[in-house]
């Protein structure tokens, strides 16, 4: 097993502990989806008026981003941490 699998083994460990729920918020809404907000709708959009439509709808639009890439994720390291787990045990079995 290669160095980096044994570190993302890991550190995965230590990250799924916290569960998915919390692995979605943390890192996806929180981490990802807040900042892009506030980045990409009072930085970079600017429009002339700030209506509180668009700011909803921009808030609500990069929420749900956040929430579906911390899903997406955790998805992903989850098969990799099985399919390095299964590697792992399969090695243990033969050595």
């Amino acid at each position: 097993m290669k160095p980096r699998d044994t570190r993302f083994l890991k550190q995965w460990e230590v990250q799924r502990k916290g569960g998915r729920t919390r692995y979605v918020l943390l890192s996806g809404v929180l981490s990802w989806g807040v900042p892009m907000f506030v980045v990409m709708t009072f930085v970079v959009a600017r429009p002339v008026v700030l209506t509180p439509d668009f700011v909803a709808i921009s808030f609500a639009m990069y929420l749900a981003g956040g929430a579906l890439l911390g899903y997406s994720v955790w998805a992903i390291s989850e098969r990799r941490y099985r399919k390095l787990g299964a590697h792992t045990a399969n090695n243990d079995k033969v050595v």
